[in-house]
């Protein structure tokens, strides 16, 4: 077979065959779509999920630490909202 020659035969072939060949690239899309949405869909809301029983536990002096901190914060708003400032316009 000729260099020169194969793409005229490609485009014969193709030129003849277009019909079947645009189905079967409209298919092939549509299988990938399909498995595309199976993967990354389906299966992440379909699939069962098995839920471990964990018991959580928060340590003490952390949580001391926290509460203190929660009540520094009111203690500052308190403080920030009772003040008395002075008067700028007179």
């Amino acid at each position: 077979m000729n260099i020169k020659n194969l793409p005229k035969s490609i485009k014969g072939f193709f030129g003849k065959y277009w019909k079947k060949w645009t189905i079967l690239v409209v298919l092939a899309m549509l299988i990938y779509i399909g498995f595309i949405f199976y993967l990354y869909v389906y299966k992440s809301i379909y699939q069962l999920k098995e839920v471990s029983a964990q018991r959580f536990e928060i340590e003490k002096n952390i949580y001391e630490q926290i509460m203190d901190s929660y009540s520094n914060v009111g203690e500052n708003i308190n403080r920030v909202i009772n003040k008395d400032y002075a008067d700028p316009f007179k």
